[in-house]
């Protein structure tokens, strides 16, 4: 798939809205961007952190040699922390994702200069997608928009960050199989948990993340094409709408 040339799209939207708007659009997709990277950097370190730790205390005996108090000891509770701490900033950049999208497709459709304009606080996927819907010109980008909170594992992911974020941290410890069934004899794992009545199991950190931030990065480069798309019509004058 070729890349999503954002200087283009910025170029549409100058000529549709206006500076003001193409600058707004500037901020919301680079955050889309930053937020990409802060989960890769994340996830790098997640996986840096349990390969040297490993490497450095277990490449000979298994983890219960960790409770045994003394420099291993604290060098697993150092792990731990810092583990803890990347996996659950890589969850929720990844979550964060599809509301900051939402609001650079909302602001390089023009949405806010027109009749279906919604308040600052309210905008967010559900918002933009009914706003999208009303839009003549721009209504064909909604099933896309819709998609990004549709993948297979977006509800898990989307419960450990609301979890963490307004309840409890949702913690992925280093796991041993000592079944001898599991493919890996050590990952790291999300503890099983409840949310509104419903059980999420426990599930491998890069099981869960790769996916869904793979998923999402396809789909962002897709909506860029179908926006791009749908601005050139608008500028050219073949979309009946015109801007406010």
């Amino acid at each position: 798939m070729e890349p999503w040339n954002h200087n283009d799209t910025y170029g549409l939207v100058r000529n549709a809205f206006g500076q003001k708007q193409e600058r707004l659009v500037r901020s919301s997709t680079q955050s889309v961007l930053d937020r990409q990277a802060f989960a890769r950097y994340h996830f790098r370190e997640v996986l840096r952190l349990s390969n040297t730790f490993e490497r450095q205390h277990l490449k000979s005996c298994s983890m219960i040699h960790t409770y045994d108090g003394g420099p291993k000891r604290e060098a697993f509770e150092n792990y731990i922390i810092k583990i803890g701490a990347h996996a659950t900033a890589a969850v929720q950049s990844i979550h964060a994702i599809p509301d900051i999208l939402a609001h650079a497709i909302y602001f390089a459709c023009g949405l806010n200069l027109g009749e279906n304009k919604i308040e600052e606080h309210k905008i967010a996927l559900p918002a933009v997608i009914g706003a999208l819907k009303k839009d003549s010109t721009f209504k064909r980008i909604c099933p896309l928009l819709i998609n990004a909170q549709s993948g297979d594992l977006w509800n898990h992911m989307a419960a450990i960050s609301n979890l963490s974020k307004h309840r409890n941290v949702i913690r992925a410890p280093l796991n041993e199989d000592l079944t001898g069934k599991r493919k890996k004899f050590r990952e790291l794992q999300f503890l099983s948990f409840e949310r509104n009545e419903k059980y999420y199991p426990s599930i491998p950190f890069q099981e869960l993340l790769e996916p869904e931030y793979t998923r999402l990065s396809l789909l962002t480069i897709t909506l860029g094409h179908e926006l791009h798309t749908c601005l050139q019509a608008f500028v050219l004058g073949i979309s009946p709408r015109r801007a406010q």
